[in-house]
């Protein structure tokens, strides 16, 4: 069944959060003192993104049905992969 607007909504989606983090890599023995002294900013901001997108996500009928974490936690590199699957319709 189409929408109104075009396509049927996808079954599963897929989000990923933090890969700007990766950046610090670029210069890893700042990312190493970073992340010694606990700044972890880019795995905040993704953990405040993954939250926002939950609560919109299950605005449009989806729930999370797993989530990732990998990275690099000694260069303060996390990263998450969240999958969300659209919830059947009760008759």
């Amino acid at each position: 069944m189409s929408s109104l607007f075009g396509a049927a909504p996808q079954r599963t989606v897929v989000k990923t959060y933090g890969r700007g983090g990766y950046l610090g890599l670029l210069s890893p023995l700042l990312a190493f003192f970073m992340a010694s002294r606990g700044m972890n900013g880019w795995q905040q901001s993704a953990i405040r993104e993954m939250e926002e997108d939950a609560v919109a996500m299950a605005r449009r009928g989806y729930r999370i049905v797993s989530t990732e974490e990998f990275g690099i936690p000694l260069f303060g590199v996390i990263a998450y992969k969240v999958t969300y699957e659209l919830v059947e319709a009760q008759s």
